[in-house]
């Protein structure tokens, strides 16, 4: 690909040559490998989906919780006399 001019010495390749040519990079290593990268993604993916699903139930545990106390509060149980749903005569 390289041609030599008519002093001896080595021309640059032209556009052609370089257009078609293929270099490869030697001695040269990623910094982090795919499977690593993929890895790590599928372990923060399912942390986060944990992570997610266990401050879901906190949440409506804490909820529960202050439902019942605002009940208590009120004296509302469900089941308890006058909250049957009907209206009284």
């Amino acid at each position: 690909m390289n041609e030599t001019s008519p002093n001896g010495q080595s021309a640059a390749p032209s556009v052609q040559d370089r257009k078609s040519e293929f270099v490869a990079v030697s001695e040269t290593r990623e910094s982090t490998s795919a499977e690593a990268l993929l890895v790590t993604a599928y372990v923060l993916m399912w942390a986060f989906a944990f992570w997610l699903i266990a401050r879901t139930f906190s949440r409506q545990r804490k909820l529960d919780e202050r439902l019942q106390r605002l009940e208590n509060h009120l004296g509302t149980h469900p089941g308890a006399a006058g909250t049957s749903g009907s209206p009284s005569a």
